[in-house]
This record gives structure tokens, sequence and C-alpha cells, in this order.
């Protein structure tokens, strides 16, 4: 019986640590990459996130088959998705011209965090709705499985009373005796007793999705929409942006700063009891503005419709910048793909063009966007997108900066461009508009692959191997294009 007893013992040791392969390890939730804060690490590796993902609604609308918009973005390569999950809703009405709205559901199919009463169709916010959360779990795990990222947007901000008054916490729509203030106080300190059920709900959502590795924090979407301050004015070109708003840069006021301070600290303070941190991210303009006092709590700056400067101006922060929404620019893929290929390769780490080829129906991204619609999309521009994705994964960008000082152009005309650099060793380089271009890179002496690539097909010509004598050399690329990109790598002796 002894000797029994010993040979179970020791088939106890061998199972447990010496015969059996251990339990993979769960990589680290996304972060910021160690040797460049400018980039990600996720699942141990430097991450550029791109997407062009459907209207937010994607949890909160359950008439939405989010399982078959997961597989369409992970069989198409994409890594990155945006959610609403809150107070919100677009629900009713033409809200911003899009007809075929994924935050618009039919009020029965509408998930919120909260208990809705079917009778008086009254919310209680003291009682969650299980069902939401069974959703929200659904998809932040399968979306885990497929290596995608999900921004969670705790809140927005509301543009119009028509949003308002159909929100959980517009007084007449919950049995709690909640203050009635005015839609614009919601996102501030000044909201009465708001803000003790904004706490409980975000603790609730950050205890909820902790023990996710796919997932970061944004405070509000748009905050200088429902309290701006007016940064500055800029100069637009009306045809690409035909919009009075699109002139106007603005920024979140104080008040909305404060309360955007406050809810950073509530995530920080309810992760500290928790075994993982997650990221925040913070809704800055749109266009670009320079960072000024980043709130420390915060890891990622995001811009909408942002041009490339939002990105190389703030590089110095060590921070992520990102692009997480874009669109209200006409139907043409060369606006869009022109637009996130400068972003990228001026420092920016996540791309998000709002798709509004994924519909109800539609959740493989087919439906074809009406005239109407403000934004683009579709399998076509999906495509190009990819190519920039596949573009960047060829260099080792945790080492690059965005370089102003390496280029020259020497003859003809070009209406834009943007560079990414490690210098002598790695240059990503992306041009449009090109007439009688000649265009020259400054490089370290020794021998260079160049590669161009059709931003359009994704078509690779070369490489062709160039030799640098001297600090500035001429690019042996096409001089007539809409746009091409161009990789330069050193070739070690």
């Amino acid at each position: 019986m002894k000797n029994i007893v010993n040979y179970l013992f020791i088939f106890l040791l061998w199972a447990i640590g010496w015969g059996c392969s251990p339990l993979p390890k769960q990589a680290a939730p996304l972060a910021l990459h160690p040797s460049n804060g400018n980039y990600f690490i996720f699942n141990d590796k430097p991450t550029i996130l791109v997407t062009s993902g459907e209207h937010y609604g994607s949890v909160m609308n359950s008439g939405f088959d989010h399982e078959k918009y997961l597989k369409t973005l992970a069989d198409e390569g994409f890594n990155y998705t945006r959610i609403f999950i809150g107070p919100y809703s677009e629900i009713g009405g033409n809200n911003f011209g899009i007809t075929s709205n994924t935050m618009n559901p039919d009020p029965n199919l509408w998930l919120t965090p909260w208990k809705q009463d079917s009778v008086s169709a009254l919310f209680d916010l003291t009682q969650w709705n299980q069902p939401f959360f069974d959703r929200l779990h659904q998809f932040i795990g399968l979306a885990e499985s497929k290596n995608i990222v999900v921004e969670v947007t705790l809140f927005t901000s509301f543009y119009t009373d028509h949003q308002w008054i159909r929100s959980p916490f517009y007084f007449k729509n919950n049995s709690n005796g909640i203050d009635s203030v005015h839609f614009r106080k919601f996102n501030t300190m000044d909201n009465g007793q708001l803000w003790e059920v904004q706490e409980k709900y975000v603790r609730k959502i950050v205890r909820e999705l902790n023990p996710y590795g796919n997932i970061f924090f944004e405070i509000q979407n748009e905050p200088w929409s429902d309290n701006p301050h007016l940064a500055k004015t800029i100069m637009t070109d009306t045809l690409t942006h035909p919009y009075a708003w699109q002139k106007l840069v603005e920024e979140a006021n104080e008040a909305s700063t404060l309360w955007q301070r406050n809810i950073a600290e509530l995530i920080v303070d309810e992760e500290s009891k928790l075994p993982n941190r997650h990221l925040i991210a913070q809704n800055i303009s749109n266009y670009g503005m320079v960072i000024e006092n980043p709130n420390p709590a915060v890891s990622i700056f995001n811009f909408h419709y942002a041009y490339p400067d939002a990105a190389s101006e703030n590089v110095v922060l060590n921070k992520v910048i990102g692009l997480d929404e874009t669109g209200f620019m006409p139907h043409n893929d060369f606006i869009y793909r022109s637009e996130a290929w400068k972003f990228i390769l001026s420092g920016g780490a996540l791309y998000n063009n709002l798709d509004y080829s994924f519909t109800v129906g539609n959740e493989d991204g087919t439906y074809l966007i009406d005239n109407v619609t403000p934004g683009w999309g579709g399998i076509s521009y999906r495509k190009q997108l990819a190519t920039l994705r596949d573009f960047m994964n060829g260099f080792d960008f945790i080492s690059m900066k965005p370089d102003k000082v390496s280029f020259a152009l020497n003859g003809g005309t070009l209406a834009g461009h943007a560079l990414l650099s490690e210098p002598d060793k790695q240059y990503a380089l992306y041009l449009h508009g090109g007439k009688n271009c000649q265009i020259s890179l400054r490089m370290g002496k020794g021998n260079y692959s160049l590669v161009v690539v059709n931003p359009v097909t994704g078509e690779k010509k070369g490489p062709i191997e160039l030799r640098s004598e001297s600090d500035w050399v001429k690019l042996p690329i096409p001089s007539d294009f809409e746009d091409i990109a161009i990789s330069l790598v050193y070739l070690k002796p």
C-alpha cells in the first residue's frame, strides 16, 4: 500500500510540473511599448491598431450580429474596434444623416446597463441589466479570441435634446428621482445626483472587464461638443470639408476637463483593487492641436478627423496618438486613404475609419453606402487600408519617429507627404499628388533596399538595391502619381 501511495505521489508531481506542458501564460493587457510609448505592445508584439469599423452600436444594438462583424474584421486582418456602451443612443430621427445607423436600434432591441420596467418603461439606475453584461462579455471575449482590441467608450456628448430625452439618465426616464439637468451639464461635476450614478456605472464596467487583455477605456467621445472651448479656426478645403464646424478646432472647457479627470481617477482607483491595469484614452479635439498639461492617467490621446500634425506635434509625450474617428468627407477612397497613411506615417498608432457599410443585416460590411451618409468605407476601401497595415508591419516601427528633415523635393510639385524613419536604417515614406516631381532622402552611406508600393492595389515594385554615397540620394521612383508609398531599409554588409 505504501508503494502505491508513493507511485501516486510521483505521478502527481509529473502531471503537475514535469511531464505535462505548463499552462500557457496569459499575455499582459494592451500597454504602451516599453521602448517607445508612441506605440502599443499587445500579445507581446509591437502593435499599431488599424480598422474600418461599424458605428459603435455592436453591443447596445442586440439586433446586430456581432459575431459576423468580428469575424469579418478578423478575416480582413484588422485588429481594432470601438463601441459605445452607456447612456446614449441615436434612436429615432435622422441623426447626422446616417440612414442605416447601428446606434439607432429598434427601442425593444436597445440594451443598456440598467434594468427597464416592462410596464412603465422606466429605468432603475440602481439595478443592473444582466442581458447587457452578458452581451458585453460575449463581444469582448470573442474579440479577444480574434486578437481584436476594443475601445470601450464610457460616455459621449449629447449633441441635442433629441438624444438626451431618450437617455436612462434623463429625469423622466428613470424611477430614481434623478435631478433634471440640462444635457450640457451631464458630463460635468455640476450634474446633481448624476455623479453618484456615473461613479457606480464606471466602477461596474471596470470590474466586469478587468479580466480581458484586449480593451482600453475612453473617457468620453467628443467632449468639445457639449462643453466646448474654441482653440483656433483653420482654413480648410471646402470641397473636402464642406461643413462650417470643420473650420473650428475645439477642445473641452474647464468644467468638462475636471469631470474627465475625475472619471479617469475612478478607473485608476477601481483597478488598484483588481489584477489588471488598462490604458485610458482621452478625446482631445477635431483635426489637431498641441496637447498641454496632459492628464498623467491618460496614455492614449485621440483626435477626430485628424491632420498629420496631430500626431507629429505630440509624439514628444511618449504616449499613443490616435485618430479614432473619421468621416464627413466626400465618398472618395483617396481622401480617406491619404488621411490614414499620412497620420500613421506621422507617428500615429491608432486609426479608425467610421465604416457605414456595416449595418444590421450587413454585418459583413457589404451594405452599399448611400450618397447622403456622412462617411465612407466598404470592401474596396478596407482592402486599401489593409495595405497600410501590411506596409507598417514590414518595419521595426518601434525604432522610428516622424521625420521632417530627411526629405527634399528637388523639382516638380507634390501635394503632400509623410515620412517616418530611423535615420540611416529604415524609412517609410508616403507621397501624393506628384507632378514631374523629384524626391531625395538624406541617408547615411551604404546600400539600401527600396520597394515602391501601390496604396490602392498593394502591388510592389522591387526590391532594388540603392547605393548612398552622400547625405542626399535621389529616389528612382515615378515622377507622376496619385499616391505611392516607399520602403527603404539599410542592407547590412
